[in-house]
């Protein structure tokens, strides 16, 4: 859609995004995550707020997401980096199989309709809690497998990522760290492999959605530049704030209200599609 700046509809859209940007960051800062898995439903509400098509509110809320996770896994990516925590192997070996999952998963995800992409995301969101719950963890082996086997894993986990607008970063730690890779040069490992899912998906979303009709102003494609601009730097401010908080609180306890908070946001979206 072209832009159309100074209208109502696009005020109201600014001002919805400039909260929904705040308290994401701040969710994102107090749990610890990177911030895809609170956007994404925010972004939907705002979009279904605003009274755009069902058809419409999901697409546009995954792609604006993976946009936004862009220059924050590059961020998160090189702070990790910075300090010896990454594994520039163990990312090269991944990049390509992740990549192109990522870019089949969102020009697959703009052929679905909003319902079921809503549907995927919510029960990958409630695997997530349900995992979260876990005390254990698992121990696969001391090296990765086959390089087929790994590829075929890891682009999976492109491809469901993109569909969901998320940077895989939760998938991508629990499978390098089941293989005895350092939680931290896990962490900083999948920081970088979100950057490869958010850039071809985004790519996939804008293309996907290129000829759609009422999109919100100044979306492009599935992409929608408004919540980028406004969630960016109101995440920015307020990630820091979220993160000083959890350092006050007990981390376990923290771990399990996240887990809640995603097992309850999971089933009133699937409460909402079925119902």
């Amino acid at each position: 859609m072209h832009p159309s700046f100074f209208n109502p509809e696009l005020l109201s859209l600014l001002g919805l995004l400039l909260v929904s940007g705040a308290f994401a960051g701040l969710l994102a800062g107090l749990f610890g995550v990177g911030g895809g898995i609170i956007l994404v439903p925010a972004l939907f509400y705002v979009f279904d707020e605003l009274g755009y098509s069902s058809e419409l509110t999901t697409h546009l809320a995954v792609g604006t997401t993976l946009g936004i996770i862009v220059p924050t896994s590059i961020s998160s990516a090189w702070s990790y980096y910075k300090r010896g925590s990454g594994n520039i192997v163990m990312f090269r070996k991944l990049a390509l199989p992740v990549a192109g999952g990522a870019l089949i998963g969102s020009l697959l995800a703009g052929n679905l309709s909003g319902s079921v992409l809503k549907a995927i995301f919510a029960v990958i969101a409630l695997v997530i809690a349900l995992n979260l719950f876990q005390k254990k963890q698992f121990v696969l082996g001391t090296k990765l497998p086959a390089k087929l086997k790994v590829w075929s894993v890891v682009g999976l986990i492109g491809l469901l990522s993109a569909m969901m607008g998320i940077g895989g970063g939760v998938f991508f730690t629990s499978y390098l760290t089941a293989y005895s890779l350092p939680m931290l040069s896990a962490v900083g490992t999948s920081a970088s492999l979100g950057l490869m899912i958010a850039l071809p998906g985004v790519i996939g979303y804008i293309f996907s959605g290129w000829h759609s009709l009422n999109l919100p102003p100044l979306s492009y494609g599935y992409f929608s530049l408004a919540g980028f601009l406004c969630i960016i730097p109101m995440t920015m401010v307020m990630v820091p704030q979220g993160a000083k908080l959890a350092h006050s609180l007990d981390k376990e306890k923290l771990k399990r209200w996240f887990a809640i908070f995603l097992l309850l946001m999971s089933l009133r979206m699937l409460y909402k599609i079925y119902y």
